[in-house]
């Protein structure tokens, strides 16, 4: 048998550089052979020498006698001849190696199967060509039944058997077959080792390589450098995990903040409450520049389209402070200055609309009402309060009766007398306006 070999049939692509690793596994018959001697053939001992081959003791002795020499001959000591007949000591070895085949007794046990007996005879016969045909027929069965342990993943009693014919004939076809069957078995699991291990199942990958390392007859240094492979795929995974779950965890926080500011934009907190405002919410600091972009675009919008509703609702002070949170946070100019604009109209309008009393205006020309007769001739006092416009001009207008006591009495001379009142111009703003006021005229005879 030759020596074991440092290269396999199990070249395996290890490690995550891209490095290859090849380790050997091969040479696994020879690792538990131990001191054993190798199937070599042994040369026939000499003639004098007792045969390797227990012999039975020898029951038929061929003794020759010397013709009875002639009357004239010397007489001489009678020769007697011991003819050694080893064929005895092969067939009774002969006899149990067929008595184990019909048995089944192939190869194990080892002391007790074909193998080992037709061994023996092989040991001290070489040559001997039934004892080698014959092996040669049992090998054939052996064959069929490695065949069928390996088939059944039977590795341990294929390996068994194999160590066994390798001993005696390490050349016949199911050494390497066993040998081939185990290797790639082998293979195999610490594929889906390193396969398990790349995808986070560790557990699962530790049992599929104790399961390829329990197989018989492995290299130990071979399932060293793959668990030193299987140490590298799993911190390089571990790292990555860890980037993955603190892009994960930024990911997640970036999606947290669009959703609260664009949260708050829907609510229409656009500059409060303190803290929870779209507003504050965008000035948070972070790295989201992308995002803080396009959110402060919506923003803006919502700030506009918010400062419009409002100056149409007459909320002029909201209106301007979110005119003045827009410009703050960068709105376009010609957005700002619309809104501004139309808040000013709106500011005025609103000033012209209201009803100020009427010692704020100044009253040039004032025309006291006629009593009336009927009022007169019944003695009847009242008053009647009067809601008018004074005009840009100075002018009333738009004169109407807010309250009476009594109704309809003094009505039209209230009217009449404020419709020729003259005021000063009402200046607002720096623009002169109209502006809403009031009077309660009183009717009473002294």
């Amino acid at each position: 048998m030759t020596d074991a070999k440092d290269n396999s049939s199990l070249p395996l692509l290890l490690g995550i550089t891209g490095s290859i690793l090849l380790v050997a596994v091969g040479g696994w018959f020879f690792l538990e052979q131990g001191d054993e001697p190798v199937a070599t053939a042994t040369p026939p001992p000499p003639a004098a020498a007792q045969s390797s081959v227990p012999q039975e003791p020898a029951t038929d002795v061929d003794v020759q006698e010397a013709d009875e020499p002639a009357e004239t001959a010397p007489e001489a000591t009678p020769a007697i001849e011991v003819v050694d007949a080893p064929t005895t000591g092969i067939d009774a070895e002969l006899r149990k190696a067929r008595l184990a085949a019909e048995a089944d007794i192939l190869v194990v046990p080892a002391a007790q199967s074909a193998l080992y007996y037709y061994g023996r005879i092989l040991d001290a016969e070489p040559d001997n060509e039934i004892a080698n045909a014959e092996l040669d027929a049992v090998l054939a069965r052996v064959a069929q039944s490695v065949a069928t342990l390996l088939a059944a993943e039977e590795f341990a009693q294929a390996y068994e058997i194999a160590v066994q014919v390798a001993r005696r004939r390490p050349e016949h076809a199911l050494v390497a077959q066993t040998q081939e069957a185990l290797d790639s078995h082998t293979e195999d699991l610490v594929q889906q080792a390193l396969e398990l291990v790349r995808a986070g199942n560790d557990d699962d990958a530790r049992q599929a390589l104790a399961d390829a390392e329990s197989l018989p007859g492995r290299n130990p240094e071979y399932f060293a450098a793959v668990r030193d492979s299987i140490d590298e795929i799993r911190d390089a995974r571990e790292v990555a995990e860890e980037r993955d779950r603190q892009r994960r965890a930024v990911n997640n926080a970036r999606t947290a903040w669009v959703q609260s500011v664009r949260g708050a934009i829907g609510r229409g907190d656009l500059i409060t409450p303190e803290g929870r405002s779209a507003r504050d919410l965008l000035a948070q600091s972070n790295n989201w520049n992308a995002e803080r972009d396009e959110l402060r675009e919506e923003l803006l919008v919502a700030m506009v389209d918010g400062a419009r509703a409002d100056i149409e609702a007459e909320l002029l002070e909201d209106a301007a402070t979110l005119i003045d949170a827009a410009t703050r946070l960068g709105a376009e100019a010609g957005d700002i200055a619309q809104l501004q604009a139309a808040l000013e109209t709106a500011t005025i309008q609103k000033q012209s609309n209201s009803v100020v009393p009427l010692s704020e205006l100044v009253l040039v020309k004032r025309t006291s009402p006629v009593f009336p007769r009927r009022a007169s001739r019944t003695n009847v006092s009242g008053y009647v309060d009067l809601i008018f416009t004074v005009t840009p001009a100075g002018e009333t207008s738009e004169i109407s009766v807010h309250r009476a006591e009594p109704e309809s009495i003094f009505d039209a001379a209230a009217i009449r007398a404020v419709e020729q009142w003259e005021f000063e111009p009402v200046e607002y703003r720096g623009q002169i306006i109209s502006q809403r006021t009031g009077a309660r005229l009183i009717f009473r005879l002294e």
